[in-house]
């Protein structure tokens, strides 16, 4: 059992995970008046004039329109007072988030995945996580038909966790702006381990707390 301390500890992460979450959010939206229009001199976009114009743009807007929803959504999701005082709209939107996930986000991101623009270290990393994303939504989603709550909700937390990984690629590309890297491994390591490191940690303090309860 959680000791008190602990308990407010825990939250007080969730909080500021969930107040950078809305910041990286809101950034992101900004950035779309690069988009519509596209802009080629924007960040993103530099060097991607030349194949933007066909199926990468039907995968990119789609992307980048259902992804920031996605993010939003899962707050409220996640929430366990919302879950409990508001079970239907709960319902509601756990049909949404994963009616976006699997057929706005995952395809679109596997899709764009092939045009990475370090090349296939990256591509293989976003590729990867798009397909983890589609199936921790399909299981989530699996097992709450089948009234398996617990392991629902497992699933659907590492969903998110993988939703998450474009707030860790942001930062993680501000890191590299500031440090003025100008190699192509940083962003080839941030495919990966944008990821990798926040699901690795959930499994891990997952892992912990199971042991101390058998303790």
């Amino acid at each position: 059992m959680q000791s008190v301390p602990s308990k407010a500890l825990e939250r007080l992460w969730r909080v500021l995970a969930a107040l950078l979450i809305c910041k990286v959010t809101v950034s992101v939206l900004w950035n779309y008046r690069d988009y519509l229009p596209p802009d080629f001199s924007a960040a993103f976009l530099i060097g991607r004039e030349g194949y933007f114009f066909g199926s990468y743009s039907w995968a990119f807007y789609p992307h980048i329109l259902a992804g920031p929803c996605t993010l939003i959504i899962g707050l409220l999701l996640l929430s366990e007072r919302f879950r409990r005082r508001f079970p239907k709209w709960h319902r509601i939107l756990g049909r949404i988030q994963v009616a976006c996930v699997l057929l706005l986000v995952a395809p679109s991101g596997l899709w764009m995945a092939r045009y990475a623009e370090t090349g296939a270290v990256a591509a293989v990393g976003f590729a990867t996580l798009a397909i983890l994303t589609g199936a921790s939504a399909v299981l989530g989603w699996r097992l709450a038909v089948q009234r398996r709550f617990a392991e629902h909700r497992r699933w659907m937390w590492r969903c998110y966790i993988l939703l998450c990984s474009a707030v860790v690629l942001r930062l993680l590309g501000g890191l590299a702006t500031v440090a003025d890297v100008g190699a192509d491994w940083p962003y080839q390591f941030a495919a990966w381990i944008s990821w990798m490191v926040p699901l690795s940690i959930f499994e891990l303090t997952g892992f912990l707390k199971r042991r101390a309860r058998l303790e």
